[in-house]
């Protein structure tokens, strides 16, 4: 199969405005939907930083001009992405939300000391598979308009965006760890272990939100949330479909050709950099 790319990985500028009209559950009124994309808000900018990071360093190591360039747009786009949704965190914290342990435990545990100690090419295969995490969510973004057409129209502009430059981007951290060591165990042993350490946190904060605002043990909050991940959107079974592509020994992530879902979010942001 041909496995065909963005010719450019481009900036799409987005500048997101929220106030105190944003409703605590503004995931069509779903405690669950909400404080698990909330989480994803916590985490993002210390994840993005920690991309950015390693796309910098790998800079230097990496010699095919295509890659390095693809990269330099994918260091952009991810610096967007930690500005855009850290302007959140003020609005959570205005209704109530303490963050401060979310934040310290990916910022400070998960990404600063853990990078620390492991060595560098674990890193690259970190940023790679988590890469892999957001790029599913970006696909099935866009395949369930029925779902996310229930945020509020603000949060939907923030994660419609981010969405598809996770489309768009989605095989740069993955061209640049191959660049650097194509070790098939190297990639999917560290994929084990973040697979676990991805839904800990998610699944953890989300619970940890939910206490906060006693939404916990509401019972037609979990029976969305069923519906959601098990029944009429079965996003579950299609989560699991997509994380076990990354297992192929051959798996590149444009062998799924799914850039048409982005190009008309795309397009309605584009503005190069200048």
């Amino acid at each position: 199969m041909e496995r065909k790319s963005p010719e450019q990985i481009k900036l799409h500028r987005i500048d997101v405005q929220f106030d105190e009209t944003l409703p605590n559950h503004w995931f069509g009124g779903n405690a669950f939907l909400t404080h698990m994309l909330n989480t994803w808000t916590a985490i993002f900018p210390d994840a993005e930083r920690y991309f950015v990071r390693w796309s910098k360093k790998a800079l230097a190591e990496v010699t095919d001009p295509k890659i390095k360039k693809d990269i330099q747009g994918f260091i952009g786009q991810e610096t967007m992405h930690a500005t855009q949704h850290e302007k959140l965190w003020s609005v959570l914290k205005a209704q109530g939300y303490n963050l401060d342990p979310v934040v310290w435990v990916v910022g400070k545990v998960a990404f600063e000391w853990l990078e620390s100690v492991i060595p560098d090419k674990t890193n690259y295969a970190l940023v790679a598979g988590l890469e892999h995490f957001t790029a599913m969510f970006g696909e099935i973004y866009f395949e369930n308009p029925e779902l996310v057409n229930q945020m509020h129209p603000e949060m939907k502009r923030l994660f419609e965006w981010h969405a598809a430059e996770e489309v768009e981007h989605k095989a740069v951290a993955y061209d640049q760890l191959l660049a650097i060591d194509d070790s098939y165990a190297l990639r999917t042993g560290v994929m084990n272990v973040a697979v676990v350490g991805f839904y800990l946190i998610t699944l953890g904060n989300t619970l940890y939100f939910m206490a906060q605002d006693k939404s916990l043990f509401k019972a037609k909050e979990w029976l969305t949330m069923f519906d959601v991940f098990f029944g009429k959107y079965d996003l579950a079974r299609k989560t699991v479909v997509k994380f076990l592509e990354y297992y192929k020994p051959d798996f590149h992530p444009w062998d799924n050709q799914n850039y048409h879902l982005a190009q008309p979010t795309l397009a309605k942001y584009e503005k190069r950099a200048s």
